[in-house]
């Protein structure tokens, strides 16, 4: 069984569920997901499953969500995912690389049609990558269990500065204003924009089949 059959699974069985424990459990199901950054996944999917499935038998004796499990969700959903393995670094590497080819390739498609492209654009492009490997080694390759928190907020803050500085350069005129004049895009653009995108659908194709497909 591969983490798309256990999601699908879940799927399956939750429709079991009254709508009071429905309405908790896809609580828990989404809190758990949107905190889950570091953890492994297919260990994730497997306890999401395992509560469901307890959830059920506690319905057919009557009992509810949070007779079982409290009306906690954020602490309960923390505590679950304290006790989870790590995630492998090298797996979370390549899905921030996956997201990061994804918002690349999204936003040069205009340039593609209209055949112009603004050069502060290439320099947002390059400011984001950059803060996103800080991040990356912060979040993964950086190992300070003290200090956690502050390693999280330095990530977020790095994250937002390289989102942000090229647009409050532009507002404090610190960037000449020529650069945001939309300039022709030559065929070599095209073209290396053509084998970007190829390469980048492969990779992406080719982690989410890796991960996804793969046997528990």
């Amino acid at each position: 069984m591969n983490i798309a059959d256990l999601i699908k699974q879940n799927n399956k069985l939750r429709s079991q569920l009254n709508e009071d424990n429905k309405k908790y459990y896809e609580e828990l199901l989404v809190a758990y997901r949107m905190k889950n950054t570091t953890k492994k996944e297919s260990e994730l999917e497997i306890q999401l499953l395992e509560i469901l499935q307890d959830l059920i038998l506690y319905q057919k004796q009557g009992k509810s969500f949070t007779d079982v499990f409290g009306n906690d969700i954020n602490k309960l959903s923390s505590s679950i995912i304290a006790e989870l393995p790590k995630e492998n670094k090298m797996k979370i590497l390549r899905f921030y690389l996956v997201y990061l080819l994804i918002f690349i390739i999204i936003s040069l498609v205009p340039s593609v049609f209209t055949r112009t492209i603004e050069p502060i654009t290439i320099m947002f492009f390059i400011s984001l990558s950059l803060g996103s490997a800080v991040c990356s080694y912060l979040l993964i390759y950086k190992k300070t269990e003290k200090n956690k928190w502050f390693k999280h907020i330095s990530s977020l803050i790095i994250l937002w500065i390289s989102f942000s500085l090229i647009p409050i350069l532009i507002e404090l005129k610190m960037i000449p204003e020529h650069f945001s004049h939309k300039v022709s895009v030559s065929t070599n653009f095209l073209y290396f924009f053509g084998i970007f995108s190829a390469l980048s659908c492969i990779y992406i194709f080719l982690t989410f089949k890796k991960y996804y497909s793969k046997k528990i």
